[in-house]
């Protein structure tokens, strides 16, 4: 029956619809900035804080209101001049939009999501997709990458493992039979999140699809991931893995 159930999940999601993660309700912190110059300018910002009942929750609000912060003040200090070149097909403001959310929370592990829109000029703004997970090590916390998770060469294993699937159910670009144009590789598996259900890996806009109002994400179970686990990675994917297998097993067994 686990078996079975971990096929199950191995399932393409768009994030936000469907049985995805939810945001987790907890204070929000925004604020905006507004001028013209030769266009007009504007640049909003939100991220959350969490109650600090933690030194991870500490630094983790710390390192996203630095991080809001960094992102809001760049924008604003490169739009504060003129722009000296404005195109046919320029719109007439700048415009700079972050929005990160809480997704998950336990004691060795915080996550979040979010994205970031940004018009500078041209036919259209650009929307990037935004992951960060911490976690604790020895007497350090840092956020995670995929590098600190799984062995080397996981990057071509992952890359196999989504470009087949994406292969047999013909999803986003390759639902065309011609796959040599598409510039799927390695090198865009960086944005991820850690689940109860598995690794969620996002994906930018014309990665694999085009420009859509959701990410294309692939959750794919920790039963699939054994083989390239890191065992002395800084997360218990263990513990992930035996509390997502028991609470499918209890959503099964409940349905009946």
């Amino acid at each position: 029956m686990y078996i079975l159930l971990a096929q199950i999940l191995t399932i393409l999601l768009p994030f936000g619809t469907g049985d995805t993660l939810s945001p987790i309700e907890c204070e929000s912190h925004s604020f905006e900035t507004a001028f013209d110059t030769n266009v007009h300018v504007e640049a909003s910002v939100s991220y959350p804080r969490m109650p600090e009942i933690s030194l991870l929750s500490r630094y983790v609000n710390e390192a996203v209101k630095k991080e809001a912060y960094e992102l809001h003040d760049t924008f604003v200090q490169e739009m504060s001049s003129p722009q000296e070149e404005l195109w046919e097909e320029d719109g007439d403001e700048r415009i700079l939009r972050y929005d990160l959310s809480l997704v998950y929370s336990a004691p060795n592990l915080i996550s979040f999501y979010g994205n970031k829109y940004q018009y500078t000029g041209g036919a259209h703004g650009s929307v990037r997709y935004i992951t960060k997970t911490f976690s604790p090590r020895d007497d350090t916390i840092r956020e995670l990458s995929l590098g600190d998770l799984f062995l080397p060469g996981y990057r071509e294993w992952l890359f196999q493992y989504c470009e087949d699937y994406f292969k047999s159910n013909r999803c986003g670009y390759y639902d065309d039979d011609d796959h040599a144009w598409i510039g799927f590789n390695p090198e865009h598996l960086d944005a991820f999140l850690l689940t109860e259900k598995g690794l969620l890996l996002i994906f930018q806009n014309y990665v694999v699809g085009g420009y859509d109002d959701y990410p294309m994400t692939l959750l794919i179970p920790y039963t699939k991931l054994a083989s390239i686990v890191n065992s002395n990675s800084p997360l218990s994917v263990d513990h992930l893995w035996t509390t997502g297998i028991q609470k499918m097993a209890i959503n099964h067994d409940s349905s009946q």
